[in-house]
């Protein structure tokens, strides 16, 4: 195995180089004027695939290399001119073949494209285009596998979606929304086959496109363009699979999944389903996270979360059970009206057992920790969207949109806690059962109008939202301490009940009105009031002979937060260049009558500015400032102690303040069309006045007490760069990235404050072939380390770093044939144990039919048998280790189907 890279290596040599020519040419629109950012492709005059492209330069010349022998057709486009072929034959000899000067001839206004004229990549404004047509895709492709063809693309491990550096928050069909903000559905769901074009860009807010207004809001987005006949007709596929653990444990292992879609004139509805007990999900991280159930208690930045025991979050730990399916529905009568609702149902079950070593340092003794823990837990979860848009006329629109999701989870805890001194003396024992079950719901809705005026840059607008959230949550808490002092030990058993009711309204408005005040500058003046109120009413019962209220562990809380904003900004607005100046000023009020003794009220200014600059149509820089205020909540200032860990009590401190948050950032970003060549880089840095962090003390039987404090000012400054292109002499492409960050604050530890140091340091490279229709080679090294310094304690200084290497290779035989096999070997150096694995998976299948529309499979997970679900973590004066039995091996035998019914009724 520890070959592999030289192995991908020589394959991807032997593929890449052989006897080969070169095709050359320039393209002209007379004798002397020259056509730059033009397309080229090389078509098999037998298959009628795309073999190579390549885009003029700016002297309009175009060379397409490394060309095997045979015969080929050159086509050349570009906008406002007639589609150009020429029939080219390349001898075996590896002798160049040149074209000469190519005069375009003119089209007229209204002429008809010729169809079929597929053109891979078009720059049209802030658009990237992709034509889908012009990539190798198999019949049974998702969109995430045409993806991962796209130069400049990068689809990670995980799903997510990389363009020029950026992650891609959004995806859209036909531009319209498909099943929320979820865009992993889409990718691992929508047949590739369905799309024509790609399009990448940054979608700006609902007002900015309506009043041609840059706001500054942007979000990288792709808009999936689908091919003409599937907007009229019915498609989709199934799959299921059957198969063992190696070897067998008694259990069968399934996977199934299906979608359709239906596509006809103004509607488009969409159903998938999926059930599985191999741990795939089929969401994003954040959804997943959303599923995980129960709570976890962990320090870090100026935030701690408790509630319950601690969980593993690793989205390939443990073992999982998903079922769902999941509803989308789009209308859109006219170009005035469009309508949109999603609705999706999952069942979540996840099982895990899990060993943990944790080491937390203090001015004056340090902490180990180690813990068994062994999690049980059931989530039923449905959420639902719709989203409603009216334009009345060209003037003025409205956006209506109303979210709401409930959640039921039973959660099973048991867990065996030790607590260690600096020199290995046992000073503490929990032995703890924790169940719990909570049912909560969340509903909002929020309604925008917008208006502008027959001046340019003239317009106003505004919009309300309310959301409520209720939590019902009851919790039965039965643990054993044992404590030692002086050589002696004494058990304490606690048996309580616990409920708790959270509640939460959210209520917001907003107005605004911006002014032209010359040709190129305006002038904004936006108010927003704000109102948030958060209540919890918790009631611990102590269960002896007798049941006991406990009132130390029990409160009433009201929290709430008013806020008015007024927000005034001066905006210049150029062909290139357009710069933001401007303040809000923010009044402040936070009360409740259980918290805090009288209203508390705050009056701040929060500049800002933004410049952003089109250095050419290729390259953008972009320079911002922001300040923002964070406010305590109600966790952090009531304080009630939270004993759901017995060996970490969290308290509350009403005396906190409002962080203050100074943000500056600079991002650069480039994408050549030439050579496919992109480069993103960004610097942000963070100041925040008055942060919030945890003190921590630890007594005398090594239980630690938490409490959040005003300690100072944290600062931290994070750097991230993404470099890739395209080499077609070897018909290869690269991407280089890397993130690296230092912070630096206070932490109060057993009464004595200590200065921290963060540095963290993550580069990741990879290499993969252009042309897949035959093998598709990707191999890439991932590295991670960190450097954590105290000022004070130097002994406790500590360093931790991981890395792997990849490999993945796919082979397509005889256009029926699919052979594909994947490695990832990780290194954990600072694990006694378990210190590296490796995960081997493979498979093979043949399409059947004619149509190639039935695939037979057989796949094998884990081969090696060494999943496990290893974490390292580390942030302030906690390092932790942890090791989670995880799913390993098994085989699945199984069948694909897809299907195509178009102008389906």
């Amino acid at each position: 195995m520890k070959n592999l890279l030289l192995i991908i290596a020589l394959l991807f040599l032997s593929v890449s180089f052989g006897q080969s020519s070169k095709i050359t040419g320039a393209l002209y629109s007379n004798d002397t004027e020259s056509i730059p950012g033009a397309s080229v492709m090389l078509i098999g005059a037998k298959d009628s695939i795309l073999k190579s492209y390549a885009i003029t330069n700016s002297i309009g010349e175009f060379s397409l290399a490394n060309i095997k022998s045979g015969d080929y057709i050159v086509k050349a486009s570009f906008f406002g001119f007639k589609p150009f072929e020429r029939n080219v034959q390349v001898a075996g000899d590896g002798q160049p073949v040149d074209l000469g000067k190519i005069i375009l001839e003119a089209k007229m206004l209204n002429e008809v494209v010729v169809e079929g004229q597929y053109i891979p990549i078009e720059i049209k404004g802030d658009t990237i285009q992709y034509d889908a047509r012009a990539f190798e895709t198999k019949e049974h492709d998702v969109v995430e596998d045409l993806l991962k063809q796209l130069p400049g693309v990068v689809v990670a491990e995980d799903g997510s979606i990389e363009v020029q550096g950026k992650k891609v928050e959004k995806i859209l069909v036909d531009g319209e929304e498909f099943f929320g903000n979820d865009a992993t559905i889409t990718t691992k769901n929508l047949p590739a086959k369905a799309v024509e074009k790609v399009q990448v860009y940054d979608k700006q807010s609902d007002m900015a496109e309506f009043t041609g207004v840059d706001d500054g809001s942007e979000s990288p987005t792709i808009n999936l363009k689908l091919k003409a006949d599937h907007k009229k007709g019915m498609f989709g596929s199934v799959e299921g699979g059957l198969g063992a653990d190696v070897p067998y444990q008694d259990l069968v292992r399934y996977q199934s999944k299906a979608n359709v879609h239906w596509f006809k004139d103004k509607i488009q509805f969409s159903a998938i389903a999926m059930s599985n007990n191999v741990n795939e999900t089929g969401f994003n991280y954040s959804d997943y996270q959303n599923f995980s159930g129960g709570g976890g208690g962990r320090i870090g930045g100026s935030g701690f979360q408790s509630s319950g025991l601690p969980i593993n979050n690793s989205s390939n730990s443990g073992y999982q059970n998903t079922h769902a399916v999941g509803l989308n529905f789009n209308y859109k009568p006219s170009k005035q009206t469009i309508f949109n609702t999603s609705l999706f149902l999952t069942d979540f079950i996840k099982s895990y057992d899990k060993t943990l070593t944790r080491e937390t340092y203090y001015t004056d003794s340090s902490l180990v920790t180690d813990e068994l823990v062994n999690q049980q837990s059931n989530i039923l979860e449905n959420k639902g969207t719709i989203h409603f848009e009216q334009k009345f006329d060209t003037t003025q629109f409205l956006n209506i949109d109303i979210n709401g999701s409930w959640e039921n989870t039973d959660y099973n805890n048991q867990s065996t806690v030790e607590n260690y001194n600096g020199i290995g003396a046992l000073g503490s024992v929990f032995n703890t059962v924790l169940d719990q079950n909570s049912f909560n719901y969340d509903l909002s809705g929020s309604a925008n109008y917008r208006k502008k005026f027959l001046k340019a840059g003239r317009n106003t607008g505004g919009g309300i939202s309310y959301s409520t959230s209720n939590d019902d949550e009851s919790t039965t808490l039965d643990y054993l301490t044992t404590l030692y002092l002086v050589g002696l030990s004494n058990d304490f058993l606690t048996n309580q009940s616990q409920f708790t009711k959270l509640n939460s309204n959210n209520l917001s408005a907003n107005w605004l009105w911006s002014e032209p005040i010359s040709k190129n500058q305006l002038i904004q003046l936006k108010y927003t009031f704000s109102n948030a109120n958060s209540s919890r009413n918790k009631e611990v019962f102590d269960q002896t002979e007798i049941e006991i209220f406990n009132p130390g562990l029990s409160a009433v809380g009201d929290y709430t937060q008013t806020a008015h904003d007024i927000d005034f900004d001066h905006k210049v607005i150029l062909t290139n260049l357009k710069t933001t100046v401007g303040a809000a000023y923010k009044n402040l009020t936070l009360s409740g009558e259980d918290i805090l003794v009288n209203p508390v009220k705050f009056d701040y200014i929060l500049p800002a500015a933004t410049i952003n600059w089109d250095a050419t149509k290729q390259s953008n820089l972009r320079l911002s400032y922001n300040t923002s205020i964070t406010a305590p909540t109600l966790d952090q200032l009531q304080p009630l102690p939270n004993n759901t860990n017995p060996s970490e009590v969290v308290l509350g401190n009403a005396a906190l303040e409002p962080e203050y948050n100074h943000t500056v950032q600079m991002r650069f970003r480039r994408f050549s069309q030439f050579n496919f060549t992109y480069l993103f880089a960004s610097i942000t840095g963070n100041y925040v006045k008055d942060n919030i962090t945890y003190s921590q003390n630890i007594n005398e039987f090594y239980v630690k007490e938490i409490i959040p404090q005003n300690l100072g000012d944290e600062k931290s400054l994070s750097a991230n760069v993404a470099f890739g292109t395209s080499l077609y002499p070897i018909k290869s492409k690269f991407h280089l990235s890397g993130n690296a960050s230092v912070s630096n604050g206070l932490v109060n530890l057993n009464g004595n404050q200590d200065e921290y140091t963060s540095y963290y340091f993550q580069p990741n490279f990879s290499v993969e072939n252009i042309s897949k229709k035959v093998v598709s080679l990707k191999a890439g090294v991932a590295y991670t380390y960190s450097i954590n310094n105290y000022l004070e304690n130097e002994s406790f200084n500590n360093t931790y770093s991981n890395f792997n290497y990849y490999g993945d290779v796919e082979f397509k035989i005889k256009d029926r044939w699919e052979i594909g096999t994947d490695l990832q070997h990780y290194f954990y150096p600072d694990f006694e144990t378990n210190s590296q694995l490796i995960r081997w998976n493979a498979s093979i299948g043949v399409n059947l039919l004619k149509a190639k529309t039935l695939q037979v499979y057989v796949k094998g997970v884990d081969l090696l048998n060494q999943n496990t679900g290893i974490s390292q973590y580390y942030t302030q004066n906690i390092y932790e280790q942890s090791v989670t039995q995880t799913l390993g091996r098994y085989v699945l035998v199984g069948l694909k189907y897809s299907f195509q019914k178009m102008g389906a009724k």
